[in-house]
Parts: C-alpha cells; structure tokens; sequence
C-alpha cells in the first residue's frame, strides 16, 4: 500500500470475492474507478478466482442419494389415480450439482485466503532472511576486527594531515600476514564527484589501493577494513582525492600522510 495506490495486494482477491463491504468497498471502488493501474489489478484478481472456480472438480452424488430420489419419484406415480403428464424434471446429476456450486465456492474463497497468506508469510520469510544475512555479515565483520587488532603482528600508524585539511586525522592498524587494513578518522567532505582512496606505499614498486571511502564512512567511530595483497613490505600509507570508485594508481593530493 503506497500512498498513490492505498490498496494492499491481498485485497484485490478480497475485493473480488465481495468480502469486502461497508465503507472499505466504497473506498476501493471510488479508487479502482479512477485509477487504470488497479483497475488492471482487481481485473487480474477476478481472473484467477475464476480460474481457481472452474478448477474444482465436478463431483457426482452417492448412488445411494441417487437411488432414494428414484424411489421417491416411483412413490408418487403410483399413488396419482389418473394419468397426468409428468412434467420434465432436470436430470438428477444437474439438482445434485446445484448443491455442490456453494462448495465450490467456498472452497475457491478457502484457496484463495490460503494463497494471501502464503504470499504475506513468504514476505515475512524473505524480510527475515535479509536480516539474517546481515547479521552474519556484520558478525563475520567483527570477529575479523578482533582478530587484526589483537595479533601481536598488526602495526598501528598515525597519519598526519597535509596544509590544506590541517584538522584531518586517521589511524590504522597493518597486519602484512593477513593482508588487512583497517583504518578510521575524520576528514571534511571531499570536492564534487570527488572521494578519498587509501593507499599501502611498499618499499618498493606502485602503491597498492586499500579501498576508496567518504567521510561519512568514519561515522561513530566506525572502521573501514580493506584486503590488500599478503606479505607487503610496507613503508607508509597515504590518503589522496580521486575520482568517484578510486584510481589504479595514485593522481590526486595527498592529504593523510604515515610512516612506519
């Protein structure tokens, strides 16, 4: 339901099944008059109740009804006194069927409650399961947290801030074994279209990107973690503006700067 369309799913079966009254039907079919989208949607609704209508087997009485109305009909023939034309009667298989319409019915509406609900549980199942995924991802998030900061092999570093943002800062903690990065600090919002991009510095060869990050990403004192190459011998890290989704390799000022 959105506020264009104020009709939930599961109401168009509802609709057309007329259990819907009262105020409710006035509302939803003031709506449906004025609205094509909806309109197509209660269509589709009464097509598929329909469908779930003519799906239901037709069902046949038991002989035993059907011998008992024969024996009644004898009955009556040979108490009248002077022939009288019978009258035509429908075949008892049409007067029996008759009878078993509102089961049909019935169950065509028990079907289509059942198919609502399935639909509003599955919606419930995959809200869960995002949930769930979450979770685990924020979960597995943590544990590695935990486990950079306390090996005795992760380096912490302190990078300084360069004359143009002289109230920028940020840390870092380095494990080259693992090949893992995770930093974290305050700096101002970068130019338009413009972001910032971590950079491992070796002790020889290109700098190698550890991710790139707006300052937003520093909120609350949250860390970025970045997979960087195993077993880099590294020598400092630095900080530069880059275009949106980062550079192979650096183009833009630096603007954090760190030793080892």
């Amino acid at each position: 339901m959105t506020n264009d369309h104020p009709i939930r799913e599961e109401e168009f079966e509802l609709f057309a099944l007329g259990v819907i009254a009262g105020e409710d039907c006035a509302a939803i079919q003031g709506h449906v008059d004025a609205c094509q989208e909806c309109a197509q949607k209660l269509a589709e609704a009464r097509g598929r109740i329909a469908l779930l209508a003519l799906a239901v087997p037709e069902q046949n009485p038991p002989a035993m009804v059907k011998q008992r109305l024969l024996e009644k009909i004898r009955e009556e023939k040979s108490e009248r006194v002077a022939p009288v034309r019978v009258r035509e009667t429908r075949p008892p298989e049409r007067w029996w069927n008759t009878i078993w319409a509102p089961a049909a019915l019935a169950l065509a509406v028990a079907t289509v409650f059942l198919w609502v609900s399935d639909r509003r549980l599955d919606r419930q199942l995959q809200h869960v399961q995002r949930v769930t995924q979450t979770y685990q991802a924020e979960t597995q998030r943590e544990r590695q947290i935990v486990k950079i900061l306390t090996a005795q092999d992760t380096m912490s570093v302190s990078l300084a801030p360069m004359p143009q943002v002289p109230k920028a800062w940020a840390s870092l903690k380095y494990n080259a074994r693992m090949g893992v990065v995770c930093y974290t600090g305050a700096l101002p919002a970068p130019p338009p279209n413009k972001e910032y991009q971590m950079w491992v510095v070796p002790m020889t060869g290109d700098p190698v990107s550890a991710g790139v990050f707006m300052p937003s990403a520093f909120s609350q004192g949250r860390l970025c973690v970045a997979k960087v190459p195993d077993n880099i011998p590294c020598k400092a890290f630095a900080v530069t503006i880059e275009p949106m989704g980062g550079m192979p390799h650096p183009t833009g000022p630096k603007v954090l700067i760190g030793a080892l």
